[in-house]
């Protein structure tokens, strides 16, 4: 009978939110930070306060006069947590008790393992000078990029389909070794589906795979994958791994990342489209600042690229706004190095890189960057069909003939008293719009001239206006507003989380119609501290404003007078109630805004470096501009430089980005990279194992018009991939010897699927997959035991059927399942996620709600087949299932199970049998590993 679910409340009970794996880097960005800034000053080279140094990975090993600093894995008998929770007599520092955050950070990291990078037995970089350029020269992956020759090589037709064979084949001949025989047609098919799509074929698409005895068989396969549009869905999971992508904040509440799917859904038709990599990677950094490339549904993919750097966590009401701006940007740089460059850049937030040629200054300069850019949630559909109807409503309304504009705008505000004492961040004449920063088209010029005022035209139109960054240096900012259905509000250090108790007197809602009026922000708290004006028009409604002054004391109680709003008259004869109502029909027709997450750039300003990462302890500037490595010179954007970055990432004259790129590609259909640490190219990753043949690749890359779907054809249709994942028997053994890790690839790789491949692959055999590809994410299904602040409603079982990537990716309540198979935590670049075999899996396997719901959708489609011999059955789950025939003994054996079943439940062919059958398919192996 069916397994009994032995431990349903621990499967069923939330899983813990991952922490962040504690190796290398989080030694480099977290630790070293705080002996640096705490320790070495009587730990190091020079000094030695009890026979101890914390600046080298050698002389830290030796411990000091009292032992050995630490106990790897053990922070209850190591002696430095000991001395840093002042827990003994060793109370580190003396001058005072390092904060919680760092005690639980050190705390962490001695749990972990205590990991710290070799460094060849000393202080690093403590004596010597910091040369990028120096540093590049000796680094393999900074190099330039050269074509190298194709090898000439011995092989078989069979050996030798095109020149990835070549070179992969001069290394095996080297060590007397050769491919694996070509994989049987089953295997060969079942890989490269799941690979292109994530799904199993069906076993019709087999069957025609069989009976295609043609040379290009296989070819035509790999066309109808990539044309498939799963094949988007599926690489746009690889993506979104590499961007950190989520749909809410985290944190304590969990608060919702307004419209993410927009992204996810732009990554799928990117990539279905094949827009080349170049292009793809320059709309991610500043797809703003670009032309709009409108996709057929009328959005402009172009600038929702951009929501690509606001994925990140955040919080909501942090006590320090700057040090809360300093990590979120510290994640979007982490984020960007690791996935475009495969370079660890975040570890050189506190000081020069100990390994790759990144200085901190470097970090500063992108620091600049991403600061001198706002978030902006914002009308990503084509405006054209509704200018097309606001210039037609203009021309109607100007034949009505009724304006209630005043003729020099608003009547002239008194208090001229504390005027004059209150300097003027903006009195809004002519050239505001070369200061401040108007996104929508509510406030598009053509709409009048004038203060800014989002209602001109119509009041269904929205919109935002920025005001240029400044420095609180007056405890008011005061502005004269109206306005209806808006809001005001003060961005501090990037805060979007405007939340009470800490910042709520940052946000006012803007309500009292249509007269002018002050509204006063109370910016005491952070003098000194960078921050803009946001004023937006989400509709219906609309805001004005006149003039935005800092001052000493707030504004006093003052009438205003009334902003104009287009009138339809009342009254008035024939013609005038035909315009009207014509004027009336154009607003209806006015669509509704398709918002998303994205980036707008703001005034251009650069960011001084954080002494040992510290906000409160600034240094020299940093001039915006890419890593002083690559000899390129400082931006000179007036804006933030993004459109500058991409160009420099995009020219092939750069070392990594093209690199990198063919590197994640071969990684998915070889289990493997050329490189093996995908996400660092730097001293502390791994060397390629074929570096010719990787430089081939990403000159193939520009070669081929940056073309992903032409990379993925060449490595699909070379010998090395339709290679058997089982080695020649007479080889077997030399194999072993020379090359135990199969770095060579003298076979292919056996995959285990990931969990979201797995769970797609159950829906296709049950029957319960919907292919859609758009539209908002399905909430997650959620147990009485998942609970917690941010807890949404719990959404269907089955996702509605729809394929894992639609299913919302919640960061306080992320599914079960996925994690049990290494679903990726989205904190940072993932580039490789973890493959695990443990047995959580099997019991998620045998447990799950969602796995033995789909058993029973799975037997009753079974049974619908008329007629149907039991023998019949098998075979065509065995087909589902598997992609091949079941074996005499398996056949035997699942419907001997079936009868046995059948008969304990009183019925013959009972559905709960079939059932039963289905479950076990579902628990072999051989349908969560691919061959």
């Amino acid at each position: 009978m069916r397994t009994a679910a032995l431990v349903a409340v621990a499967l069923l009970a939330p899983v813990a939110r991952a922490a962040e794996p504690v190796d290398n880097e989080f030694f480099e960005k977290k630790v070293r930070p705080i002996l640096v800034a705490h320790c070495t000053s009587c730990h190091d080279a020079k000094k030695q306060k009890g026979g101890l140094r914390l600046d080298a990975k050698a002389e830290f090993a030796k411990g000091g006069d009292n032992g050995a600093a630490v106990k790897p894995g053990d922070p209850a008998k190591s002696l430095l947590i000991e001395a840093v929770a002042y827990g003994g007599d060793i109370k580190m520092p003396p001058k005072g008790k390092l904060s919680d955050a760092d005690i639980a950070t050190l705390t962490a990291w001695v749990k972990g393992g205590a990991p710290w990078p070799a460094d060849g037995g000393s202080a690093q970089g403590a004596t010597e000078k910091f040369d990028p350029h120096a540093r590049a020269k000796a680094q393999w992956s900074f190099r330039p990029i050269q074509r190298p020759p194709v090898p000439t090589v011995q092989g078989s037709k069979a050996e030798v389909r095109n020149d990835i064979d070549r070179f992969l084949l001069a290394r095996l001949q080297k060590d007397g070794l050769s491919f694996a025989p070509p994989a049987e047609k089953r295997a060969l098919l079942r890989r490269v589906t799941f690979d292109l799509t994530g799904l199993p074929p069906t076993p019709e698409e087999v069957d025609a795979f069989l009976k295609d005895d043609g040379p290009g068989a296989f070819e035509k396969v790999v066309d109808r994958l990539l044309a498939s549009p799963q094949y988007g869905v599926r690489w746009a999971r690889h993506w979104l791994d590499l961007v950190r992508y989520a749909e809410t904040q985290g944190h304590e509440f969990d608060f919702d990342i307004p419209d993410a799917w927009r992204y996810r859904d732009y990554v799928v038709r990117a990539l279905n489209a094949d827009v080349p990599y170049d292009t793809f990677l320059t709309e991610h950094i500043a797809g703003d600042l670009l032309l709009p490339r409108f996709s057929k549904e009328g959005l402009n993919d172009a600038l929702i690229a951009t929501g690509f750097w606001w994925l990140g966590e955040a919080k909501h009401s942090p006590v320090d706004s700057r040090a809360e701006y300093a990590d979120r940007v510290d994640n979007q740089i982490d984020v960007f190095g690791k996935t475009v460059l495969g370079l660890t850049i975040g570890c050189a937030r506190c000081h020069d890189h100990k390994f790759d040629p990144i200085s901190t200054k470097d970090y500063y300069a992108l620091f600049g960057v991403l600061s001198s850019s706002r978030y902006n949630r914002t009308d990503v559909s084509d405006p054209a069909p509704t200018v097309k109807l606001l210039d037609e409503l203009k021309a109607v309304r100007a034949k009505l003939a009724r304006d209630n504009t005043p003729p020099d705008g608003p009547n002239p505000p008194r208090a001229t008293g504390w005027r004059e004492k209150s300097p003027a961040f903006e009195e809004f004449g002519a050239g505001w719009r070369d200061r401040w920063f108007a996104d929508g088209l509510a406030f598009r010029p053509e709409g009048g001239d004038g203060f800014p005022h989002s209602g001109r035209e119509t009041q269904k139109l929205t919109g935002a206006l920025r005001s240029p960054t400044f420095t609180i240096d007056k405890p008011f900012l005061a502005i004269r507003v109206a306005g209806r259905s808006a809001r005001a509000r003060v961005i501090l250090n990037g805060l979007q989380l405007i939340q009470n108790p800490i910042y709520g007197g940052l946000a006012h809602g803007i309500g009292h119609g249509e007269e002018l009026h002050w509204m006063t922000f109370d910016l005491g708290m952070w003098k000194g501290q960078p921050a803009y004006l946001e004023l937006l028009d989400d509709g219906p409604g609309f805001v004005a404003i006149s003039e935005a002054r800092f001052a000493d004391t707030p504004p006093p109680v003052e009438g205003g007078a009334k902003v104009y709003l287009p009138i339809v008259p009342g009254d008035g004869g024939d013609e005038a109630k035909r315009l009207a109502a014509r004027a009336n029909e154009i607003e209806a027709q006015l669509p509704a805004p398709r918002r998303a997450p994205t980036m707008r750039d703001g005034n251009g300003l650069n960011e001084r470096v954080f002494i040992r990462g510290s906000h409160k302890s600034p240094g020299a500037e940093a001039p915006r501009g890419p890593l002083e490595a690559f000899a390129l010179p400082a931006f000179k954007s007036a804006g933030s430089g993004r459109l500058e970055l991409a160009r420099t990432l995009t020219d092939p004259s750069n070392p990594l980005v093209t690199r990198v790129l063919v590197n994640r590609l071969w990684k998915h259909h070889f289990g493997e990279g050329l490189v093996r640490s995908p996400d660092d190219f730097g001293a502390q990753g791994q060397p390629p194992t074929h570096p010719e043949l990787l430089d081939w690749l990403a000159t193939e890359l520009v070669a081929q018009k940056w073309s992903l779907k032409a990379v993925h054809k060449l490595m699909l249709l070379s010998a090395a991939y339709q290679q058997s994942s089982r080695a020649v028997p007479e080889q077997s053994a030399k194999a072993l010897t020379a090359d135990p890790q199969n770095k060579l690839l003298h076979r292919q790789n056996v995959k285990r699927l990931e969990a979201e491949a797995i769970r797609d692959g159950i829906l296709a055999v049950s029957g319960r997959l919907d292919l859609r590809t758009d539209g908002p994410g399905v909430l997650p299904h959620l147990t009485e035991h998942q609970v917690g602040r941010g807890r949404p409603g719990s959404g269907p079982l089955d996702g509605d059927g729809r394929r894992s990537l639609y299913l919302q990716v919640r960061r306080n309540f992320l599914n079960p399942m996925f994690t049990a198979f290494d679903y990726p935590t989205p904190f940072t670049a993932i580039g490789r996620r973890t493959v695990s075999n443990v047995p959580a899996q099997a019991l998620v396997m045998l447990n799950n709600p969602f796995v033995l719901q789909q058993t029973e959708l799975w037997a009753k489609r079974v049974l619908a087949q008329p007629n149907a011999k039991p023998e019949d059955r098998v075979r065509a789950m065995y087909a589902a299932a598997f992609s091949r025939e079941p074996s005499n003994d398996e056949l035997g054996a699942a419907t001997a199970f079936v009868a046995g079943q059948s008969n304990e439940y009183g019925q013959p062919n009972h559905p709960k049998a079939w059932a039963d059958l289905a479950h076990v398919l579902f628990n072999a192996k051989e349908f969560v590993f691919v061959e």
